[in-house]
Order: structure tokens, then sequence, then C-alpha cells
């Protein structure tokens, strides 16, 4: 018979917080370490579980006299997706912000002479930001991911969108390389751009 294999740090987060909002109480330390061993979730994992969720607000915590006491209603995790949903979309209309002003100054730098290194630099931190971004963006659409389908389909709307923009500055990234290299016809390689400003070796298109 084969060894059972023991659950994941997110499979213990997600067992334990939907065993307490199932049962909608106050709970010691003490009594959640008996809730999540009947659980799957081995007592002396349960205080870093604990920890991460009070971390991510899934859990609340107060102390009332010697004691800790935690919970995590439905309705607090509720209002806690919807906070969270609004940051996402906040920083998601940052980033259209951000690329229409980009893009505009591209527009002017590409009517000028080529680049000089320091734009070129800005133009290249600009567009890994935006890359960055994204990824943080699929992280939180991976950790919501028992949410439901529709706020789940809400995140990647939200995450296509910042993919666009990262893509856009892609292109723009190009763009401003192809206009620094006819410049310098012969004086500086692509491969040489690349190092100077910084672009790493697998920079393309996010996916």
């Amino acid at each position: 018979m084969s060894k059972r294999k023991g659950l994941s740090f997110d499979e213990k987060k997600s067992t334990l917080l939907s065993a307490m909002q199932a049962e909608a109480a106050f709970f010691t330390l003490k009594e959640l370490e008996t809730l999540g061993k009947s659980k799957g979730v081995i007592p002396q994992a349960v205080k870093e579980v604990v920890e991460s969720l009070v971390a991510d607000d899934e859990v609340q915590s107060d102390k009332v006299g010697s004691q800790i006491l935690f919970w995590a209603l439905p309705s607090q995790r509720t209002a806690t997706l919807q906070n969270k949903r609004q940051k996402l979309q906040a920083e998601t209309n940052q980033l259209q912000s951000e690329l229409q002003k980009l893009q505009a100054e591209l527009a002017q730098l590409s009517s000028q002479s080529a680049p000089t290194e320091e734009e070129a630099a800005t133009l290249r931190a600009q567009a890994l930001l935006e890359r960055k971004k994204c990824e943080q963006l699929r992280s939180e659409i991976q950790a919501y991911e028992r949410c439901g389908p529709a706020k789940l389909a809400e995140m990647k709307k939200q995450t296509a969108i910042a993919k666009e923009a990262a893509n856009r500055w892609a292109d723009n990234i190009c763009a401003v390389r192809s206009l620094f290299l006819r410049e310098r016809r012969g004086e500086v390689s692509a491969v040489q751009f690349n190092q100077t400003f910084g672009l790493p070796e697998d920079f393309d298109y996010l996916e």
C-alpha cells in the first residue's frame, strides 16, 4: 500500500480556513490544533498556517484576557476579497494610465533622433516593471482560484489587461532598439544593446 501523501502548505491553509468558516466560531490556538487535526492538518503545522492566514487577512485575531482568539466569518471573507479585487482594479487602472503616458513619450522619441542611453534605460526599466506587475497579478489569480468562477473570471480579465500592457511595452522596446541600431548601424549590435540596457536573454512577449 502506498503511503498517503501529506497536504501542501496551501492545502493546509485552505482546509483550516474552510473548517473555521464552517464553524463560524471563535477559537484558541489549542482549539485550532484540534480542529486542524480532525481535517488532516497536523497540530505541529497549525500555528504557522494560522499566522499565514492572519497575514493574508483571511483570519482575524484579537487578544481577550490572557488568550488570543482567532475567527474567520464568511461575511468577513467576502469583504476581504472585495477589498483585494478593488485594489487589483486600481492597479490595473494605474497600469493603463502609465501605458498611455509612456506611449505618448515613445511617439515623441520616435519622431526624434535615436534615444540616449539614459532614455533607453528608462524605457527598459518601465517595460520590465510592467512585466513584473503582470506576473504578480497572475500569482493573485492562482491564490484566489477557490473564490468562485465569477471572481476568478474578473481577475483573469484584469490580468489580460496587464499582460496586454506588458506586451505593448515589449513592442515599444523593440521599436526603440530598431531606431537605435539604425542610427548607429555597424557600431552597436542587438546583443550589445541588450547587454548595455540590461534586457534579459529571455525578454519576449508574455504568453
